[in-house]
């Protein structure tokens, strides 16, 4: 077992400059099912060494800086290793910096393919992102929603799943909740932006968006102290509008609804209102008075003075 541990470290050493230092794929890709396996069978419990924790992190590192690479994300779902990284995030036993690993590691899978993304979601990625989110660690917080927002922007079948685990409550939680740190803040509110342009059309999931909060957090992302939530939030809007945009159709009313109740057109107003700033404020100020006048007309004139 000692071998093994050093053999670990000493690829993920060896790994560690990659790509700086030119390596080809093909010098490398045969090292995919070692890495694999020994994660795999490696325990990790109360009973394990501190050693053995510490080698899983590196072999977990060694295979996110191959994929960091151009190393076929298919190669390394092939090995069947997923559902254990999905495991380790999960476990109590895993310390928080192999959590962060791991957390990297997967990000990989969700940039690819919907049959990527589909691989550890099946492997039960959600409720663990979920337990992270509703945790206190901010960076693996951070983390998490950085891998949520990805699977927002996926396939509906994706979307239904995100829904459907209830990860939608903590993320609005978190975007409206003045005391959460700004970075996780940041990373719920791509996370919405990036669900909103994709629940248009659908009357259920438009309803489980609304009612889980979704429209509500875009107003609240409207008072955010920097622009580019602010953007976010006018982009969201726009397009679930827009997206919705039949008249008298149930789904526009809800969502005018949820915009009027949580104080969106006022929210739109200050922005429009502001003064100050570059060509991007200005863009952002045109496009909330553009909503202001096709949806609420009662906010689209300047008060006199």
């Amino acid at each position: 077992m000692k071998v093994r541990r050093k053999s670990v470290w000493a690829i993920s050493n060896y790994l560690k400059p990659w790509p700086s230092n030119n390596l080809s794929v093909m010098k490398i890709n045969h090292l995919i099912p070692s890495l694999a396996r020994y994660i795999q069978q490696t325990p990790l419990d109360g009973a394990t060494s501190e050693d053995d924790k510490e080698s899983i992190a590196y072999a977990i590192q060694a295979l996110t800086r191959m994929l960091d690479s151009r190393v076929k994300v298919s190669d390394v779902i092939e090995t069947g290793v997923i559902p254990r990284l999905v495991q380790l995030l999960a476990s109590s036993s895993s310390r928080a910096a192999l959590r962060k690993d791991v957390l990297k590691g997967i990000g990989y899978f969700l940039d690819g393919d919907n049959d990527d993304a589909d691989a550890v979601i099946d492997a039960g990625l959600l409720p663990a992102l979920l337990a992270l989110v509703e945790g206190q660690n901010r960076e693996l917080c951070r983390m998490a929603l950085y891998n949520a927002s990805n699977i927002a922007a996926g396939s509906q079948s994706q979307i239904r799943a995100f829904l459907d685990c209830g990860l939608l409550k903590p993320v609005v939680r978190i975007l409206m909740d003045d005391f959460s740190p700004i970075v996780c803040r940041r990373e719920a509110c791509w996370t919405i932006a990036n669900l909103n342009t994709r629940v248009s059309g659908d009357r259920k999931v438009v309803q489980a968006f609304v009612e889980g909060g979704g429209v509500a957090s875009l107003s609240a992302a409207l008072l955010f102290p920097d622009r580019q939530p602010q953007e976010l939030a006018v982009s969201g809007i726009t397009s679930l509008l827009e997206g919705n945009d039949s008249e008298g159709s149930q789904n526009r009313d809800s969502i005018l609804a949820a915009i009027r109740s949580s104080s969106g057109p006022q929210n739109l107003r200050a922005i429009w209102y502001s003064r100050g700033g570059g060509p991007q404020d200005h863009e952002l100020r045109g496009a909330c008075h553009t909503l202001l006048t096709r949806y609420f007309p009662e906010y689209s004139k300047r008060a006199r003075v």
